[in-house]
């Protein structure tokens, strides 16, 4: 199944979860305002952001991202490191 950004708006935040779960990839994290954790993924050709409220332990938004320089706002992703 692939969506648009516009279909993909249509769903509710639980449904979103599942998507994202089932046919996202993570990209990265970062924390904002010290209470909330924002996720990047790539899902169906666009970026998607996955807001969770670590006060409320709830996710309380999942929308698709507008600008293309998005990966400019997050911290760069941390390398695996294999030890021998």
């Amino acid at each position: 199944m692939v969506l648009t950004k516009e279909e993909f708006c249509l769903f509710n935040v639980k449904s979103k979860l599942k998507l994202m779960e089932k046919d996202g990839c993570f990209l990265t994290t970062k924390v904002s305002q010290n209470n909330y954790l924002i996720s990047l993924y790539e899902i169906y050709g666009f970026y998607v952001e996955s807001t969770y409220d670590c006060v409320q332990m709830k996710t309380v938004r999942v929308e698709p991202v507008l600008s293309s320089n998005v990966l400019e706002l997050y911290p760069p992703a941390k390398q695996l490191q294999f030890l021998n």
